[in-house]
């Protein structure tokens, strides 16, 4: 059976290369399912019962009363999975302490993992602009020359509504972090970007 697999999942995967708004709209068929990864984020309970904490990946061993309360918000350290986000199998998140949570329990509202690169200013349609710098909790900080160039040391995401992914930033260091591209609708082709990747 083939599954269709994003071609932004699989380049995440891959460590993230350089992505053109054209290569975001692409479906990549291939005939097993992907492997899933991040390195950590934040996820919340939308389970109407709460999110039952297992003591495995395999969500064999339920942990005897904990189960996370709905809305309640989670750090993750790792996921595992297969297939996408529209269809995991064996999906979930890590909490640490060998505690794993399913997939199915929870929305994603943002993940990250260690990137290398460079990322160049150049605001799609206005290569004169600059762009903006955010701290840790999003906030701006300043602006960034048109063509200036920053090290890029890992890939921040934040997802909207239904854990659809919405905003890409790249993390310069020194909790500073720079906006790559933004999404006005679920449609992967609605981007804006802010820059390049290499």
């Amino acid at each position: 059976m083939k599954k269709t697999v994003l071609t932004l999942l699989t380049a995440a995967a891959l460590g993230m290369t350089a992505l053109a708004p054209s290569v975001l709209t692409a479906a990549t068929p291939v005939m097993a399912a992907v492997q899933m990864t991040h390195t950590q984020g934040t996820v919340r309970v939308t389970a109407a019962a709460g999110a039952q904490v297992y003591s495995d990946t395999s969500f064999t061993q339920p942990i005897k009363g904990k189960i996370l309360a709905k809305n309640s918000t989670w750090r993750f350290s790792e996921s595992f999975g297969e297939g996408n986000p529209d269809n995991p199998i064996n999906a979930g998140f890590g909490l640490g302490g060998k505690q794993y949570v399913k997939w199915a329990d929870v929305q994603t509202l943002t993940s990250g993992w260690p990137t290398k690169g460079t990322f160049t200013v150049n605001v799609q349609n206005h290569p004169t602009w600059a762009t903006v710098l955010y701290d840790r909790n999003l906030k701006p900080i300043r602006s960034l020359p048109a063509q200036s160039r920053w090290t890029v040391f890992g890939l921040y995401q934040v997802y909207g509504q239904g854990g659809r992914y919405v905003d890409q930033y790249y993390d310069l260091g020194g909790q500073q972090y720079v906006k790559f591209v933004s999404y006005s609708t679920h449609d992967l082709s609605s981007g804006q970007f802010n820059g390049t990747f290499k």
